[in-house]
């Protein structure tokens, strides 16, 4: 079963706010919207908006009606439109998403914090404000979930190969990648990098699972070996990957 990994890399910040994005699902977090809002808003003397007033029928109609669509291109909801507004009218628009599983909150009280579908997610953030509709589309333009996906996948790859090897350490081999692209180990790294930090990460892995395959590298020893090797080239040390 696929872990829902929460993401919060730099690569995924507003003004300075680090936007939570669940690997498994692709929710972004709509509190952390909130507080970016908040922060400008203070600073810049915005008015006050609150996200839940665009998903709310009767103060947007309009979003309401771009929600379906946003939901009916995904596969999400297959009704007449004239059906989905007599839904959200007979309850309420966030109440039709959670229905849908396109909207939730999780956590209580201090910790409590609300998810919504990505594309929803970002139609709210473009209605906000027009200075955020900027830093929104220019945020909109990395790639990062593809990117760690990607080099998800790579390890999955990576690991394959390696499994001929005797006295194979995962954890060894996992610490060896994170050394030599952060320069450190520590649990959970990954889920803080940037989108060029994954690149290098996929480009390494898959570079690795080749020279496996083809016979260019051996066992294991022999792997952490050349782990030691490029961390040396990267770092300018000849600390040995324990």
């Amino acid at each position: 079963m696929k872990t829902n990994i929460v993401l919060q890399s730099k690569d995924r910040e507003l003004f300075g706010v680090a936007i939570r994005q669940q690997t498994k699902t692709g929710f972004l977090n709509l509190s952390d919207l909130q507080d970016v809002y908040d922060k400008e808003r203070f600073n810049k003397g915005w008015h006050k908006k609150r996200v839940d007033h665009i998903l709310n029928y009767d103060k947007s109609k309009s979003n309401t009606e771009r929600v379906y669509y946003i939901l009916k291109k995904q596969g999400i909801i297959n009704v007449p439109f004239s059906t989905f507004i007599e839904m959200v009218k007979n309850s309420s628009l966030t109440r039709v998403l959670k229905k849908l599983k396109a909207y939730k909150t999780t956590g209580a009280r201090q910790t409590k914090t609300t998810w919504v579908n990505p594309y929803i997610w970002i139609l709210i953030a473009l209605e906000m404000h027009p200075e955020l509709y900027a830093n929104t589309v220019i945020w909109l333009t990395d790639k990062l979930i593809i990117n760690r996906i990607e080099a998800g996948d790579f390890y999955k790859e990576l690991t394959s190969a390696v499994t001929h090897f005797k006295n194979v350490n995962y954890v060894r081999l996992a610490k060896g990648l994170n050394y030599i692209i952060f320069g450190r180990h520590e649990t959970g790294i990954r889920n803080t990098a940037t989108g060029q930090q994954l690149k290098e990460l996929h480009r390494l892995e898959s570079q690795l699972a080749f020279a496996i395959n083809m016979g260019y590298i051996k066992d294991f020893n022999s792997l952490i070996k050349e782990l030691s090797k490029l961390y040396h080239q990267r770092i300018g040390t000849k600390k040995v990957i324990n």
